[in-house]
């Protein structure tokens, strides 16, 4: 009876030669598409050349111990995690500011709260308290944060076979962040608009703040529901006043990160949400208004730097929490709520305002949403009163 087949991804029985300079260590071993291979080593003790002949043979197979086991603890697990995640970054298949935002969770949640626990100590109900002291402790928005990271390092334990599943999967579900509801009226737009005209039209310390931006700006985002990174990333390629209504093409946005700086992605936050729109008058009249401002040139940004490079998305943002707090008693006067004034109010009245004149299908389109379920639950601002026309329907069938 011959000798039996040494499966895949495994090796035969280690023979070791006690050599005048040291030991041989020789074994046969079959990679995971069953090539038999005639391994060799040559080191100083027996140990070394056992050890070394073992790395050759898990280089060959995808069954090999490949770095983590279950006393590893969460902070060594993240961090084996996020190198493997930076070389998605680096590869293209994965954005350098997702990676940042692991890994500030990471280090900023996680490690704090859970850091030292070992893998194997890890079970669904300890997951669960973890993200519970998280959520106690901070805020809703940081325990949804350090679930998604803890889970994904769990994922990467399962397959690294540190672990046999991964327990963050079945922790209760956490609440929704609060739904902002607040969105803007026709007339508080135009006060709003004569308040950045003048704000600080007669500051002596200094250059005035760039009100022109804001109100362009907020022009924009309003007549196209783009968001603020889209808006001030828009390049004169993407406009088009000539034809009528002139058009729009939501083809980028502005990111920012430690790797990249401030630049332009050439998608928008998601690549499938690439769409053109019509621009309708107030947007249009932004639009020419930032073409009459941005330097000659194709790739030329509407809303760049004095020098054409990209302003970033924390600095705009900056500069409307500067105009709100100098104007919070005028805005209040509006009947704005102060506190959510954002541009992300900008999205929410188009998205809301669309829904009520044509319904959730165009107002979901026109935010670039792939489900109406996402422009509903985070976008749109139900209306208080029931259309009245149920009193007519249910007339006609129930009778008076």
């Amino acid at each position: 009876m011959g000798r039996p087949r040494i499966p895949a991804g495994e090796m035969g029985t280690i023979h070791i030669t006690r050599l005048a300079t040291g030991y041989r260590a020789r074994a046969q071993a079959r990679d995971d598409g069953g090539n038999l291979h005639q391994l060799r080593v040559v080191a100083d003790t027996e140990e070394e050349a056992r050890a070394l002949l073992l790395r050759r043979v898990e280089a060959l197979s995808s069954s090999a111990f490949s770095g983590l086991d279950s006393r590893n603890t969460i902070a060594e697990a993240g961090t084996a995690w996020l190198e493997q995640i930076r070389a998605r970054a680096v590869a293209g298949s994965l954005s350098f500011s997702t990676y940042e935002s692991y890994e500030t969770t990471l280090r900023r949640l996680v490690v704090p709260q859970c850091g030292g626990i070992t893998l194997g100590a890890l079970t669904v109900g300890r997951c669960d308290r973890i993200i519970q002291a998280i959520l106690l402790e901070k805020s809703v928005s940081a325990a949804r944060r350090a679930r998604a990271v803890l889970g994904l390092i769990c994922g990467y334990a399962v397959r690294d076979d540190a672990i046999p599943f991964n327990p963050v999967r079945d922790v209760q579900r956490l609440p929704l962040p609060e739904k902002k509801t607040s969105i803007l009226t026709p007339a508080q737009i135009a006060g709003i608009r004569e308040l950045m005209e003048h704000w600080r039209e007669d500051q002596s310390d200094g250059p005035r703040p760039n009100h022109r931006a804001l109100i362009d700006g907020m022009d924009i985002m309003l007549g196209t529901s783009a968001r603020v990174g889209e808006c001030i990333g828009l390049r004169r390629r993407d406009v088009d006043i000539i034809t009528a209504p002139p058009t729009m093409l939501i083809d980028g946005t502005i990111i920012q990160n430690k790797e990249q700086g401030i630049v332009r992605k050439n998608a928008p936050k998601r690549t499938r949400q690439r769409r053109r729109v019509a621009l309708p008058a107030l947007a249009a009249d932004a639009v020419r208004r930032r073409l009459a401002l941005a330097p000659s040139g194709q790739d030329a940004l509407l809303f760049g730097t004095k020098t054409g490079n990209p302003i970033s998305v924390s600095n705009y943002e900056r500069l409307l929490r500067s105009f709100v707090d100098d104007n919070r008693e005028a805005l209040e006067k509006l009947g704005v709520e102060v506190d959510e004034y954002s541009t992300h109010i900008y999205r929410r009245t188009t998205a809301t305002l669309v829904e009520r004149a044509a319904g959730l299908t165009l107002a979901s389109r026109l935010l670039g949403h792939a489900n109406e379920q996402i422009t509903r639950a985070s976008y749109v601002v139900s209306a208080e009163e029931v259309d009245p026309i149920t009193v007519e329907i249910l007339d006609e069938l129930l009778g008076s």
